[in-house]
């Protein structure tokens, strides 16, 4: 007997599913847009200038309709527009056009918000990553990065902007050289690395770290960075391992038991400076700090019951300028906070 295959054909589900697929991504659209609208609040010039944005791209392109293709989330792409759109829109007293005369040229999403962006707020060409300040959530740090956006359009110089950190002539030579999909504080992290005299392999790898996460402690981590940049020979793994080393012991404090349960304690090493050191010593310290938290990982947590001892604490009375000191004796009550304590007195207990 010859099969008949178009018994066996799937295309009327497929068909099924592709409409439920299209209408379900319509309704996510319409939620991130009345996401949108909430957000903007009360404030009726905001959401006029929206709901302007959502018309003209909606009339000039496809990039607010689902996406096409069946393994894909098709609201993707018009989620991610409609929050920049927002962002836009609520800057719309520093709009030097209206919207309605902006004329894309493509359907690629990151050029056509590139161009719209241009088109309302700028008169001078700004850098690629600079398109992510419009990614950022309500808030004073998404304010202060649109910010610089607007006044480098207008002509402003990187140095000339209440940057985290402080870049030199050359340093902002690099930085507007940075790749596009950097965000923000990863492009002034790669030019403040270059501009120290780091090389292109040590500026990506610095960016992909901690450091190029957030901007914290610059003058600190300048030091760090000039250390890299005077021992080209440091290998490139091993540059993250130290930094994250340097991080913790000197900023960030651990979590120990104490008889009010889990509190943060002051960091192990805060008096810890780069200046002196060889790499030889700071690979040294590094990988003994490594190998104490791979033994805390992979060691049994032991703890014990009190003492019975009581606690203390003695507030030292300071003359002059200098702050009063606080002391204070905490009962040890668990493994891992003992191997803090002998990492942070530097003993072998």
């Amino acid at each position: 007997m010859k099969l008949n295959l178009c018994n066996f054909s799937n295309e009327p589900n497929n068909e099924n599913f592709g409409r439920r697929k299209k209408e379900q991504d319509a309704i996510r659209i319409d939620a991130a847009i009345k996401t949108a609208l909430d957000e903007l609040g009360d404030n009726e010039e905001r959401r006029a200038a929206f709901l302007r944005l959502l018309a003209r791209v909606r009339s000039c392109t496809q990039l607010l309709k689902p996406s096409p293709g069946k393994g894909s989330a098709g609201w993707v792409t018009p989620v991610f527009l409609i929050q920049r759109l927002k962002n836009l829109a609520a800057r719309q007293s520093h709009w030097i056009r209206p919207c309605e005369s902006w004329r894309p040229e493509t359907e690629n999403l990151r050029l056509a918000f590139r161009s719209l962006a241009f088109h309302l707020l700028i008169r001078y060409p700004v850098p690629g990553f600079m398109d992510s300040v419009w990614n950022l959530g309500a808030g004073p740090e998404g304010f202060r990065q649109q910010s610089w956006f607007i006044r480098l359009g207008r002509g402003a110089s990187f140095r000339s902007l209440n940057l985290p950190l402080a870049l030199t002539r050359n340093m902002e030579h690099y930085a507007r050289q940075a790749p596009d999909h950097y965000s923000v504080s990863q492009a002034l992290r790669y030019g403040q690395t270059r501009g120290l005299g780091g090389s292109e392999a040590l500026a990506r790898e610095i960016v992909a770290g901690r450091l190029g996460q957030k901007i914290e402690h610059p003058e600190f981590w300048r030091t760090v960075l000039w250390f890299f940049s005077a021992h080209p020979e440091t290998p490139l793994e091993q540059v993250n391992p130290i930094i994250d080393f340097i991080h913790a012991n000197k900023f960030a404090g651990e979590e120990v038991v104490t008889e009010h349960g889990m509190r943060p304690r002051p960091a192990p090493w805060p008096d810890f400076s780069i200046k002196g050191r060889t790499l030889k010593s700071i690979l040294r310290l590094t990988c003994a700090w490594h190998s104490d938290l791979s033994r805390e990982e992979n060691g049994r947590s032991i703890s014990w019951a009190k003492s019975g001892i009581q606690g203390y604490r003695f507030l030292e009375k300071r003359d002059g300028e200098e702050d009063d000191r606080d002391w204070s004796i905490q009962e040890i009550l668990e493994s891992r906070a003992l191997q803090a304590e002998g990492r942070a007195m530097r003993h072998c207990v």
